[in-house]
């Protein structure tokens, strides 16, 4: 069959979960369009306002005159939110805590690393199917859960972020795309065992090929 092996459907649907997970963890401040969190702010004492975008490694400010000016790269950025928000509450939310709570983001990272080892290990499953057939699955699992937690604190803090947003006098907030790919990765990771085995059980049995016991493969 060629190039086309049982573990093609598994590699491939890992493979692409990866690059999924790849654009989400070098989105802003690398790739502008994507992004967790589209925010505009109204300037002060004019009609006008700017805007602000939150990824994974760090925030891009637009201002009126179109300008941008992106923040370093860095897991666990700073960002003072009361001066940004107009914070009228009784305390104030300290740079310090913001960072730390942006040091989570890192877990899009993680789930990018274990998603692309897997499909490394898929593309090896070509040579020698079964064993690590078994290694990818089960560093998909991984990378599935740790896509969970990544997708379900994206939801508590940016739509936490949008509602704060949205109350501020001129504010408006979007979700952006970056938070529905981590989802798509997450369910392509998790599903992707069943992929594995829709090979072996198609694939292999209409390849008309006898299986090799030492190579583990038709």
């Amino acid at each position: 069959m060629g190039c086309i092996g049982p573990a093609t459907p598994g590699f491939l649907i890992t493979l692409i979960a990866a690059a999924l997970l790849g654009l989400v963890s070098f989105c802003v401040p690398y790739f502008e369009p994507i992004f967790f969190l589209k925010a505009s702010i109204p300037v002060v004492g004019t009609d006008l306002s700017g805007s602000i975008t939150f990824g994974t490694l760090g925030y891009c400010l637009k201002f009126p005159n179109e300008t941008t000016f992106c923040s370093e790269p860095q897991v666990g950025y700073k960002l003072d939110v009361n001066q940004l928000l107009d914070n009228n509450l009784p305390f104030e939310i300290p740079s310090e805590v913001v960072k730390w709570i942006t040091y989570v983001l890192v877990l899009h990272l993680v789930a990018f690393a274990l998603a692309t080892l897997s499909a490394s290990f898929g593309l090896l499953a070509h040579i020698q199917e079964i064993p690590l057939v078994c290694c990818s699955t089960l560093i998909s699992g991984f990378a599935a859960t740790v896509a969970m937690l990544a997708f379900i604190f994206d939801i508590v803090l940016f739509a936490l972020t949008k509602k704060r947003i949205d109350k501020t006098p001129g504010g408006k907030a979007e979700m952006g795309i970056a938070i529905w790919l981590t989802l798509v990765g997450f369910m392509m990771l998790f599903f992707s065992g069943c992929f594995y085995m829709f090979g072996r059980c198609c694939i292999s049995s209409s390849g008309g090929g006898r299986r090799d016991p030492e190579k583990g493969r038709y």
